[in-house]
């Protein structure tokens, strides 16, 4: 008997003193001061207190080396989702995929990447040079040679996200209509989900220019903050207006309360190669003139005018 009280004893003392460790189903993010501004840390436990490869991070041009890698390639991107459902999960909204023939190639990754799914943070979790955005839009995939995106999370390099940013401005981005509209019949309870209330594509999420982005080896962002993944995240920005970001705010988090925000704390590079890739291309009528192709002709039409 008194054996088993000490060793009660000793369990509860060793509890008292270990950090807390948060299950993937219980992690909530902090809330805002009345100004607005976070002030405190998640306190999510495990890898994304310990690792050294966390995201998201700031995007600095300083910070960054030139990259150069061969163009991406989308594959059935233009192809509205199939049966796409709405879900809420309680931290976003999010758009699973279902068909494995939606890929992504080139741009430097290792392989064939599957859209897995697509989900949105407010305000945007990356920011550039210290400017954070309204919105952020996550593709989310797994390299092909793994079945599924949580045994591809298991492996460095084996998840590939896409980071669309937007900016505010005074008009709709009407290719969210549909999603916000189908969002108000699952904004109050979360894990419930609703087919979309229309057609969405891939395509119509991603900036038109695809050739400038940042690209660092990081984490998922929200736990278990496993360090597989490699992040492109797009330097142009889609617009997004104000009362559009506002209705993604009623959102309800698992406890009933609007997620009004849920975007992480930035984490730092740590060293990290940190690379950014741009080819400057002039585009118009049907046509693309690269900027050395220009220059060219500019040059040589200066060399006639002087004869």
């Amino acid at each position: 008997m008194t054996s088993n009280w000490l060793i009660g004893l000793i369990a509860v003392l060793v509890a008292a003193l270990l950090p807390p460790i948060t299950r993937a189903d219980e992690w909530h993010y902090p809330t805002p001061a009345p100004n607005g501004v976070i002030n405190e840390p998640e306190h999510w436990g495990g890898q994304c207190e310990t690792g050294r490869r966390q995201s998201p991070i700031d995007l600095t041009y300083q910070a960054a080396v030139k990259g150069d890698f061969s163009p991406f390639l989308f594959s059935n991107y233009m192809n509205p989702i199939r049966n796409a459902q709405l879900t809420n999960t309680g931290h976003s909204v999010q758009i699973d995929n279902s068909d494995p023939s939606v890929t992504l190639y080139g741009g430097g990754l290792p392989g064939k990447f599957i859209l897995d799914q697509m989900h949105f943070h407010w305000g945007s979790e990356h920011t550039i040079a210290g400017v954070r955005y309204g919105l952020e839009l996550h593709m989310v995939h797994h390299d092909s040679r793994y079945n599924s995106l949580t045994e591809a999370a298991a492996v460095k390099n084996a998840v590939a996200v896409l980071g669309v940013l937007f900016h505010v401005s005074n008009q709709d981005n009407t290719h969210l209509d549909v999603l916000l509209e189908t969002s108000q019949d699952i904004r109050d309870a979360a894990g419930k989900s609703a087919p979309l209330k229309g057609k969405l594509s891939p395509h119509n999420l991603l900036p038109k220019n695809r050739t400038s982005y940042f690209r660092y080896e990081g984490s998922l962002t929200t736990p278990t903050c496993a360090e597989s993944v490699i992040w492109t995240v797009f330097t142009e920005s889609l617009p997004v207006s104000l009362d559009q970001v506002e209705l993604f705010k009623t959102i309800h988090d698992p406890t009933g309360h609007e997620l009004v925000v849920n975007y992480r704390s930035l984490q730092p590079l740590n060293a990290r190669a940190l690379v950014y890739h741009s080819e400057k291309d002039y585009s118009g009528s049907g046509a693309t003139l690269r900027v050395g192709a220009l220059t060219l002709i500019m040059a040589v039409v200066a060399a006639l005018l002087t004869k």
